[in-house]
């Protein structure tokens, strides 16, 4: 019991050294809040929506299959690449105009998405979207957690996976109704209207921040995004070449940084073991996530011989309990503490990975343990990792550090769905070494949030 107090009391002190940053006057800090948290659904509703109108779209431009995958492809690219910078962004120019930014930039790519003469110019805007949604997600997470006092601020974290699952679950069925009633347009038109009103209630919001004042880091900008663009689309399109071309420019991108007055990469994160710690773990999150999520409907069809109707149900419990979690999540963030909440998290993943490589054999196993790991992803993608980063870095650099929290996680999300079509290509029993590998990665992270992270932040300068 005397642990158990002394860890929390570790957990309260060091979450009270970052303050909130509440709404100076203007529009509420619930309903700031509320806005923020209105461009992450509509940031999920478009990763759901375009899916059921893809085949119309194809059919519109007169393209194959082939080529549709890019609709998405430009999308994951671009949104990585963005994550870092505009949240580096929203510490030297405020939160508030960061987010505008994005909302601005998500609403012009539908409008050219929308009224693309070509499948070109429609990848454009996907980008121009994408671009848009990196000044949405990470930002909304740093805006959340300052806007609360510590003892509330993983459970309004947990508000945000919630959302998303939400936005993620309804975007599908949206999309399909859109597409039997109106013209596949209308799935980004309807992001104009929803832009509009975000734009006016953000109008509303004051809010003090501190911000740097520095140089902007367009070197260390250019080379990160080159960097980053090389290995995402290296592994989604598995060109080892592509891989390389990121790797060497990693010493550069690491001298250039060393010299700028404000890099856009801080180096400590990656030499300080705490920081370093969680950022693995997000990417070890992501990959979890990814690989459960693109491949259930695949097993459920294969290995449990369910139609395509049922398998493509068949993520729904997953999806479900995920949103659940990531407000059970945050709750038991404010009283357990961060750490061990994000334990629990991946020893849930790790017992799901196992049953599912080893134990299920008939749907009456397979939706409770699809469920189980839907549960344990929604806490080890959501509040918890959020909160840790918050408490080990200097307060200026909450839009830096979960931007980061963020592109860490994309890149493992990125790997799932190629490492799991390798392992499928290259094994008999390739799903049960697919989830095995995943329970593993979710040891892993076990390890090393046990072994190696401390939520220490470093003295201020």
């Amino acid at each position: 019991m005397n642990y158990k107090r002394n860890q929390r009391s570790s957990d309260i002190m060091n979450q009270e050294a970052i303050a909130p940053a509440q709404p100076a006057e203007g529009l509420s800090t619930r309903m700031t809040v509320f806005t923020f948290l209105l461009g992450i659904f509509m940031g999920a509703l478009d990763h759901g929506i375009v899916g059921p109108a893809l085949s119309s779209i194809l059919a519109e431009f007169g393209i194959g299959a082939s080529w549709g995958v890019w609709s998405f492809t430009a999308y994951t690219l671009l949104f990585a690449v963005s994550i870092p910078v505009l949240g580096k962004l929203s510490d030297r120019f405020g939160r508030k105009r960061t987010y505008a930014a994005g909302i601005v930039l998500f609403a012009a790519g539908s409008l050219i998405a929308a009224f693309a003469p070509t499948f070109t110019v429609f990848l454009i805007g996907r980008a121009v979207q994408a671009i848009g949604t990196g000044g949405i997600f990470p930002i909304t997470g740093a805006q959340i957690a300052m806007s609360y006092p510590p003892e509330r601020r993983g459970k309004m974290l947990g508000l945000i996976g919630m959302i998303f699952g939400l936005g993620t679950i309804l975007g599908p069925v949206l999309g399909g109704l859109i597409v039997e009633r109106m013209d596949w347009q209308w799935i980004f038109l309807i992001n104009v209207p929803i832009s509009i009103v975000i734009l006016l209630l953000l109008s509303a919001v004051r809010q003090s921040q501190p911000v740097v004042r520095k140089p902007i880091d367009f070197a260390g900008i250019a080379l990160l995004t080159v960097l980053i663009l090389s290995v995402m689309l290296g592994i989604t399109l598995e060109q080892v070449t592509f891989v390389a071309v990121g790797v060497v420019l990693i010493p550069l991108l690491v001298a250039v940084e060393r010299r700028s007055a404000d890099p856009v990469m801080n180096l400590s994160y990656f030499t300080r073991s705490n920081t370093l710690t969680l950022l693995v773990s997000s990417m070890i999150s992501g990959f979890v996530m990814a690989s459960a999520t693109n491949m259930i409907p695949f097993f459920s069809e294969t290995v449990l011989g369910l139609d395509k109707g049922a398998a493509g149900m068949s993520v729904a419990p997953l999806a479900v309990a995920s949103a659940a979690a990531s407000l059970v999540g945050g709750f038991l963030v404010d009283k357990a503490g961060a750490k061990r909440v994000l334990l629990l998290g991946f020893a849930i993943t790790l017992a799901a990975g196992a049953a599912m490589a080893f134990g299920v054999g008939s749907t009456a196993v397979f939706y409770p343990v699809t469920a189980a790991l839907g549960f344990g992803i929604g806490i080890v993608v959501g509040a918890p990792l959020n909160m840790l980063i918050l408490q080990a870095v200097d307060p200026k650099e909450t839009g830096t550090a979960v931007g980061y929290i963020s592109l860490f996680r994309s890149l493992g999300s990125t790997m799932g769905p190629t490492v799991a079509g390798l392992l499928l290509a290259l094994f008999d029993n390739g799903f049960a070494v697919l989830f095995t590998i995943s329970a593993g990665v979710s040891a892993v992270g076990l390890g090393l949030l046990i072994l190696v992270h401390k939520t220490k932040r470093p003295a201020a300068p």
